[in-house]
């Protein structure tokens, strides 16, 4: 079990590391081969549960030449620290002393968040020690019922981050969706992002639904709380990307979020939607793509 996430093309990483621009992200440059890389994996991964607000990954160099050749990676291991979009610092050789402490001088200790739903001043409540979970997704099993042929919803998370280009979201026959959202591992969710820049087909009533295997219409249509996690009324400044805090109790291990869209606020005939993201914090598992996935207890 690791909180280290394997790499194997640019886009990957370019995903964790414009997933949240501040937090720290430290890169394992290693071989199979390498007998100094298999020594100080252990202490990496130990890093990694204890830093959960930074992120870390691990490339094979031999698998991805590339992203070696793109860092100048000629020695393995190798670890590369990025921040804000920079390089901060770099170790050559499998040294655990420096190791140590290049992770805590740039990651810093983990923010303190504030209590769910407190405001200081009309502020959002704190979030800093959450990161966007669109990196964990499961791209395999991600689908949305009712979604235009021409506008699905691949084209707004299928990256792996928040969309901010031209694609949006909408619905096809009628203004509902059914977001069906999977995970490769299983994560604790804080928020939820939505947003659309036209906001009279915005969503308003949506119902939270956690841990299925597959979902419908018909499952969640008459659904009220508890049988699902959380019913939300968005208003419109809810749609301009601002976090939509969530209950945190039901939401503490979760391996797939489903959202169910049932209307919108102007009472179009569809429901657009541009951009989604969820912010929390991955927990300590195995890769849940590898498994099937089963009912919330």
């Amino acid at each position: 079990m690791s909180l280290v996430k394997p790499i194997t093309t640019t886009s990957e990483l370019s995903a964790i590391l414009s997933a949240s621009p501040s937090r720290l992200v430290v890169i394992d440059f290693m071989a199979s081969w390498c007998a100094p890389c298999h020594q100080i994996a252990p202490l990496f991964d130990s890093l990694a549960k204890q830093y959960k607000h930074a992120a870390f990954a691990r490339v094979d160099v031999d698998r991805s030449r590339d992203i070696a050749t793109q860092y100048q990676v000629t020695a393995m291991p190798t670890f590369v620290f990025v921040k804000g979009g920079q390089e901060v610092g770099r170790i050559r050789g499998a040294s655990a002393g420096q190791l140590k402490q290049l992770v805590t001088q740039h990651a810093g200790p983990a923010p303190t968040s504030a209590a769910e739903g407190s405001t200081s001043k009309g502020k959002e409540p704190e979030l800093s020690d959450t990161i966007s979970l669109l990196e964990f997704l499961d791209p395999s099993q991600l689908n949305c019922l009712n979604e235009a042929d021409d506008h699905g919803m691949k084209g707004i998370v299928n990256n792996k981050g928040k969309n901010k280009g031209t694609a949006y979201l909408e619905s096809d026959a009628d203004e509902q969706l059914l977001l069906n959202i999977y995970f490769n591992q299983a994560v604790r969710v804080r928020a939820l992002v939505i947003q659309t820049k036209e906001v009279k087909q915005g969503p308003k009533k949506i119902k939270l639904v956690l841990n299925k295997p597959a979902l419908g219409f018909e499952d969640v249509e008459d659904a009220e709380e508890p049988e699902v996690a959380q019913v939300l009324e968005l208003t419109e400044e809810n749609l301009e990307g601002k976090p939509i805090i969530l209950r945190t109790v039901r939401f503490t291990r979760v391996t797939s979020l489903h959202i169910f869209v049932s209307s919108n606020q102007g009472d179009e005939d569809t429901t657009r939607i541009e951009a989604v993201d969820i912010l929390g914090m991955p927990i300590e598992t195995t890769n849940m793509s590898n498994f099937k996935k089963t009912d919330e207890d």
